[in-house]
């Protein structure tokens, strides 16, 4: 007997079709946008932003804004810096002259 294995096993949790990064970060700044601006203006930009991201990001694959905003050089928390506020990547850390390196 076969059975069809699916091309996901482990599919991501989605809100109304975005991940759960794309939703914080509209709510932020649906929620800032409010305490500014009053209600009407933030919520329509959230819904705007919440279908072009939905357009944007269909047929893409998961983390991909996150991927992007990262290759732009966006620092997130947790990880290695991007390689355009790096410079170029050493196995020791910042330091890139070997004379410079002391070990004790």
């Amino acid at each position: 007997m076969n059975r069809k294995c699916p091309q996901t096993l482990d599919k991501p949790i989605l809100l109304f079709g975005l991940e759960m990064e794309d939703v914080a970060l509209l709510g932020a700044v649906g929620g800032v946008g409010s305490i500014l601006l009053g209600p009407l203006i933030p919520g329509v930009l959230t819904i705007v932003g919440w279908i072009l991201l939905m357009q944007f990001k269909r047929g893409k694959p998961t983390g991909y804004l996150i991927h992007v905003l990262y290759h732009q050089g966006v620092d997130f928390p947790g990880l290695i810096p991007p390689i355009k506020k790096a410079g170029r990547y050493s196995i020791y850390g910042t330091v890139t002259d070997l004379k410079k390196l002391t070990i004790s």
